[in-house]
């Protein structure tokens, strides 16, 4: 995590030459100047994203249902705590539960270096949570796991910076979100990166959803730029952008000009074989079943890099993951068409 200049108070009134002269200070002294920026550990996105998200930035994060969404975003927390930083995870539609078994999977392949097929995959972790154990410890109960002791390890060293929040659509508003970071800020010592899991969910006053979203996203990034967090947000999608073989964009999102006009960066997650150009299935049935294996990341906007960048990423979705080293996709993709900020 690269940690910034200080910063004043949000309001205040500064002087070019003030700002000129406090930035010298702070490199002369061995500091860093400018946003705080936390890495995915996604080098290939890393490097597209100019090192990770900043310090202010308000993230969308949309795809598909059941396109890995969630399980992105909380890779990426993960991500950021075993870098040593913090995180908070706002969950509407989870149990925290839920979210354990995936990290307890997720980290039985990141800790223990191995091969992911050696180790246990989120279905048989829930099966030995659900089964009970008797009276043993939750360390007894994974050390019977592949990867298992490991992973446990692993959790316990980096759980106290790695908050989960089962929000409700009911009370969990834009100031609870905002008393909450603020309180994990306070006890971990660091801003934390924060994931929405999902914006949609935030509860606002308003009929129209086009409004209420609107609000929420103008509140989310009034709060990411006030507390210096990076807030990853997950969107629905619209329900006639959910026919298969679509390839789903910004437009598609669920109250999507507001979304693409406050967000700093958008990232559609598709998989493959629904975008890629026909010609490379026609002439290729192999590629039709080696490309159900990876996901598309489309950068469609990005205020501190490139826009317009297609990446691709293997998924292990037996684990709760994707690996983290990805490519730049060489196949056409259709509707090469993206958001320009």
């Amino acid at each position: 995590m690269v940690t910034p200049a200080g910063h004043r108070d949000a309001g205040s009134l500064r002087a070019l030459d003030a700002l000129l002269t406090e930035t010298d200070d702070v490199l002369r002294r061995g500091g860093v100047a400018g946003a705080q920026v936390w890495p995915t550990a996604f080098p290939v996105l890393d490097a597209t994203l100019t090192g990770g998200f900043r310090a202010g930035e308000l993230v969308l994060l949309g795809g598909p249902a059941g396109h890995g969404k969630t399980t992105l975003g909380l890779q990426m927390a993960r991500n950021a705590v075993a870098a040593g930083g913090s995180a908070v995870v706002f969950s509407y539609e989870h149990e925290s539960w839920t979210l354990l078994e995936r990290l307890i999977s997720m980290e039985a392949v990141e800790a223990s270096g191995a091969y992911a097929g050696d180790v246990a995959g989120v279905v048989e972790v829930r099966r030995a949570l659900e089964v009970g154990s008797g009276g043993a410890s939750l360390a007894s109960v994974l050390a019977d796991l592949p990867g298992g002791t490991a992973a446990h390890d692993a959790l316990v060293g980096y759980g106290d910076r790695l908050q989960i929040h089962e929000s409700s659509g009911a009370t969990t508003s834009l100031e609870e979100i905002a008393a909450v970071i603020g309180r994990v800020t306070q006890t971990t010592g660091q801003a934390p990166f924060v994931l929405l899991d999902y914006i949609q969910k935030v509860p606002v006053d308003g009929e129209d959803e086009n409004a209420r979203v609107t609000a929420v996203a103008e509140g989310l990034k009034d709060l990411a730029l006030a507390a210096r967090v990076p807030i990853v947000t997950i969107s629905a999608a619209d329900k006639e952008a959910l026919g298969s073989g679509h390839r789903m964009r910004t437009h598609d999102l669920r109250g999507s000009s507001a979304l693409a006009y406050e967000a700093d960066v958008v990232l559609i997650v598709n998989d493959k074989v629904d975008v890629v150009s026909r010609e490379h299935l026609v002439y290729d049935l192999g590629n039709i079943q080696r490309f159900r294996g990876w996901t598309v990341f489309s950068i469609e906007k990005n205020r501190h890099g490139r826009a317009g960048v297609e990446l691709e990423f293997a998924k292990d979705f037996e684990h709760g993951r994707f690996d983290p080293i990805g490519k730049a996709v060489t196949e056409r993709l259709i509707d090469e068409r993206v958001f320009v900020s």
